[in-house]
């Protein structure tokens, strides 16, 4: 009875207790926190690019970087764009988060309503106690609703068939191999001429530029090669897309010729209306094959046809040599651009896997600490340590167990999402060091040394 007793007076002073420092328990204990946020006033143009800022906040600071997925979301483009992500920090409820952002492009291909799929990104973040501890994050449910005005005018619903044109004001030049003088290109009869085409548009990806409207007048013929597609042009006034189409125009008989302007089809995102950009039509005097022509005194050009009454012959010959010759190389590229396209493949192949190598990822991670980039060291040693270990930096170097390699690729992190602001410089001494005694490289090859003694039956 007496226990009963006793018990019943301390309870109320133990809930009491409890209520008092739940606040502080729950607050020791943050989680991390994922934020999404659309780029753009909705609805938004069906073609217009809009950004999605994803945005991962970790208690302290992390110990890997988030890996952002790939987002499938049907009638739209969704892409994550080769950019570094942004780093940043953020006091919430008296505790500090690292916060890490990467933007998203998308594109709706027609109009209506797209919810982003609840992806689960997954990361490493230090505890209270600077051990790793695992977390997650699922993306919110996010709505982005598009209306028409990115295919050609067409009315809403009526998308299909019509091809999507992007919602920016383009900018298209060309260049010339020739230079004109005075405004027209001169070249003889089977010459060439190049025309490259560029066309940039803000704020959007390259892929989402619709192939320049280019056409050959009568007796010209012309050839398109494969279009360069670049969201990091140098030179570009600005961030977005380029897109470089070459053309060439093979001119076989003489005359004077307009190439036509070469036009870019895009909507205008002030007044949802289609327009076009347009490089200006070229002039072209194409004269007789070099050497040919010359008249004799008094009588028919040299080498015509008898009674042709001064057609050249060679002229002819020439004229049926190019084009059979053309004729031929056409051929033989139809056979031989599979087998290019082919091989350009396995180059690019090996060369990924080379880069994507546990070798590669380690110079890179040396690399970068020599000349004390911490963002590209970072990123570097977290793709080494998976690529080599299968597992997180911090995970691995606690696993070795050395204690200078653990302080150094702590401090490492804590540079970059510590709450404490570091110094402006990072001394990655450390770090090589550190890696240079558990870190294996691949060894160079050792050549056969030569035989000391001459061979016994020369």
């Amino acid at each position: 009875m007496r226990a009963g007793a006793r018990l019943r007076r301390v309870a109320p002073l133990v809930l009491l207790l409890a209520a008092w420092l739940w606040p502080w328990l729950a607050r020791a204990a943050p989680a991390p926190i994922v934020r999404v946020e659309v780029g753009a006033r909705q609805p938004v143009l069906v073609g217009q690019q809009v950004g999605i800022d994803v945005t991962i906040l970790a208690p302290n600071y992390f110990l890997s970087a988030p890996a952002f997925p790939a987002l499938q979301v049907p009638g739209a483009v969704v892409t994550l764009p080769d950019a570094r992500a942004v780093n940043s920090t953020e006091t919430i409820d008296g505790a500090v988060y690292a916060g890490i952002q990467k933007t998203y492009a998308f594109t709706a291909e027609q109009d209506g309503e797209f919810r982003l799929p609840a992806a689960t990104i997954r990361f490493t973040y230090a505890g209270d106690d600077g051990a790793p501890r695992a977390g997650s994050v699922t993306l919110p449910a996010t709505t982005i609703r598009a209306g028409a005005g990115g295919t050609g005018g067409a009315a809403a619903g009526d998308t299909a068939g019509r091809p999507l044109l992007p919602v920016a004001r383009l900018t298209v030049t060309q260049a010339l191999d020739h230079d004109p003088h005075h405004g027209v290109v001169r070249l003889h009869a089977g010459d060439a001429l190049v025309r490259t085409v560029t066309t940039f548009a803000p704020q959007t990806q390259a892929m989402m530029i619709v192939p320049p409207q280019a056409a050959a007048p009568r007796g010209v013929r012309m050839f398109r090669a494969d279009p360069r597609l670049s969201d990091h042009a140098e030179g570009a006034p600005g961030p977005g897309g380029t897109r470089v189409d070459t053309l060439t125009y093979v001119f076989e008989r003489p005359g004077t010729y307009t190439l036509p302007a070469v036009t870019v089809a895009w909507v205008d995102p002030a007044t949802r209306q289609p327009a076009g950009s347009t490089a200006p039509m070229v002039q072209v005097e194409v004269s007789a094959t070099r050497g040919a022509g010359a008249l004799a005194p008094g009588g028919p050009s040299a080498g015509a046809l008898p009674g042709e009454g001064g057609v050249p012959w060679r002229t002819l010959l020439w004229g049926a040599g190019a084009g059979l010759g053309a004729a031929a190389l056409a051929v033989a590229w139809r056979r031989l651009r599979p087998r290019l396209a082919r091989l350009r493949q396995r180059r690019a192949g090996r060369r990924r896997a080379r880069a994507a190598s546990a070798g590669a990822r380690l110079a890179v991670t040396l690399q970068a600490c020599r000349t004390g980039d911490a963002a590209a060291a970072s990123q570097a040693l977290d793709g080494w340590t998976r690529a080599a270990h299968g597992t997180t930096p911090a995970a691995w170097a606690e696993a070795v167990g050395d204690a200078s390699l653990t302080a150094a690729v702590t401090g490492l992190q804590r540079h970059l999402y510590g709450a404490a602001p570091g110094p402006a410089a990072w001394d990655g001494g450390p770090l090589v060091q550190a890696l240079g005694r558990h870190a294996s490289a691949p060894r160079p090859r050792r050549r056969h040394a030569e035989p000391a003694l001459p061979p016994l039956n020369p």
